[in-house]
């Protein structure tokens, strides 16, 4: 008997156990599957307790529009006068970012109903914080659009200027006030009304609205001073203080192309104006030949190829470069490499031009002042003219001096021509003579000579004779026809870019 009542209440305690784990089973289900926030969560100062997840979006959607719709009054001064203009927190590109909350309701709206009870049950007092973002881009465009006075202003750089006598004056530059974006963006963050002021969605057709629309936010733009980039401080620093020397030169007389050679002189001259040296900074030409040809392109003009004066393109474009030649000796500074023509030119004395080939001669010279230096430049449809702009000792000057120290003789090449009679010639071409020639330059102080150096020893070639004979029995010692098996010469072309058939001498 006593082990049969035991056996029930075995019995019964099993079950009664069983009956307390389904109903707790089925609590804690009940408990996952509810649909409401649990007490006490909240956004910021927002109450979200006993919403269902919808509800809180519904209502979140609402107090979004209603953020982004609060007007904003922005004031600046404008002169004596103050500007104020109103926006909306939308229209200033403010975004609200979702995507952390809606991370934190995913685990209340899948998996197992144990697995949401779990879920629900973390988020027992919870605080979220609900970011918002008021992206930069954003914020200039909204603020450039609805201040646009205010962006239309541009700090000014100081100017020097060069007087017509030379002389040398400064525009000061010019600050602006410009809105400070950084600040403001923090500025309007700090100033965001809580998510509990915020009006939302009602729950029903019956239940008020939570909170009152917010007043409009009233924000004084901050500014900020933007400095121009160049100022007369700096540029009185780079030490261009006076003309140190002007060089000009004239056109050749009743030189062929005369439009051409204008064009080009004038377009390489313009490519040059202005630039800037700085302290021990080399000036090499080949880069600006390079310009004026992409800016301005180059016309007909004559030559020098292979010693010949011929039809070409660019030519002119080394009385620029032998212009500049003598302001950079005149100025005292270092000749990097120079070279003459291979015929004498008419605009500069022999000795002083320097010639230009691309690829074959280069025009260099270094600015050895210890301070900027200054390319001026201007040309006419007669001359051209370089002034330099810098700083050197002003009782220091330079005096440049060439001599011929040799007379090179005119050749003489013979042609047969069978018209004419046997025994009689006839002179086509007047020879030229050559030049060897060594230039100096004289340093002064005060007038007087203190020094002397030897710049360069040039020589020019010799123009031959052509005579025509009819019995052909000097015959030239022409270089027209190649000996067998010898390659032709690659043509040499000097003052200009294209020889003939325009070669280019790239």
């Amino acid at each position: 008997m006593t082990s049969i009542t035991t056996s029930k209440r075995l019995h019964y305690g099993l079950a009664a156990g069983l009956l307390l784990l389904l109903a707790s089973s089925l609590g804690t289900a009940a408990y996952g599957l509810h649909p409401h926030l649990p007490a006490e969560a909240r956004i910021g100062d927002w109450s979200i307790a006993g919403l269902t997840p919808a509800e809180l979006e519904e209502q979140l959607a609402a107090k979004e529009a209603a953020l982004l719709s609060l007007p904003v009054r922005l004031a600046v001064k404008e002169g004596e006068a103050r500007l104020t203009k109103s926006v909306t927190l939308g229209e200033l590109g403010l975004e609200l970012r979702r995507e952390e909350l809606q991370a934190q309701l995913q685990p209340l709206r899948q998996g197992s109903p144990w697995e949401r009870a779990l879920a629900r049950w973390r988020l027992r007092g919870v605080s979220w914080q609900l970011a918002v973002q008021l992206p930069e881009e954003k914020l200039r465009a909204a603020l450039s659009a609805t201040f646009a006075e205010v962006y239309a202003r541009k700090p000014a750089d100081a100017l020097r200027i060069i007087e017509a006598d030379d002389t040398i004056r400064y525009v000061p530059e010019q600050a602006v006030s410009l809105i400070d974006e950084a600040k403001l963006h923090e500025a309007l963050l700090a100033k965001l009304p809580s998510w509990g002021s915020l009006a939302g969605a009602p729950l029903s057709k019956d239940a008020p609205e939570s909170g009152a629309a917010p007043p409009p936010l009233d924000v004084e733009l901050p500014m900020r001073t933007a400095a121009p980039g160049v100022t007369v401080q700096a540029l009185q620093a780079q030490g261009i203080s006076r003309k140190l020397i002007e060089y000009t030169t004239s056109y050749p007389p009743g030189s062929a192309s005369p439009e051409g050679r204008v064009h080009n002189v004038r377009s390489t001259a313009a490519v040059i104006h202005d630039v800037l040296l700085k302290p021990g900074e080399v000036f090499d030409y080949a880069p600006y030949i390079a310009e004026t040809e992409k800016r301005f392109g180059f016309r007909e003009a004559p030559v020098i190829v292979n010693g010949k004066l011929v039809p070409g393109v660019g030519g002119g474009i080394c009385q620029v470069s032998s212009t500049l030649y003598n302001a950079v000796l005149r100025a005292g500074l270092t000749i990097v490499e120079r070279r003459n023509h291979s015929l004498p030119v008419s605009y500069v004395p022999l000795g002083q031009d320097a010639t230009f080939a691309s690829g074959h001669i280069g025009f260099k010279f270094r600015n050895s002042t210890g301070h900027y230096l200054l390319i001026r430049t201007s040309a006419t449809d007669r001359s051209m003219t370089v002034k330099l702009f810098g700083q050197t000792p002003p009782e220091w000057s330079y005096d440049i001096v060439s001599k011929t120290v040799e007379t090179l003789p005119a050749p003489v090449k013979y042609v047969h021509n069978p018209t004419l009679r046997k025994g009689r010639q006839e002179t086509l071409i007047k020879g030229k003579p050559g030049y060897i020639v060594e230039t100096y330059r004289r340093k002064l102080k005060n007038g007087v000579v203190m020094a002397e150096e030897k710049i360069s020893r040039d020589t020019y070639s010799a123009q031959p004779t052509v005579i025509a004979s009819s019995n052909g029995s000097a015959a030239s010692r022409d270089h027209t026809s190649p000996s067998p098996g010898a390659s032709p010469r690659e043509p040499m072309i000097e003052d200009g870019v294209k020889g003939p058939n325009y070669r280019s001498a790239r």
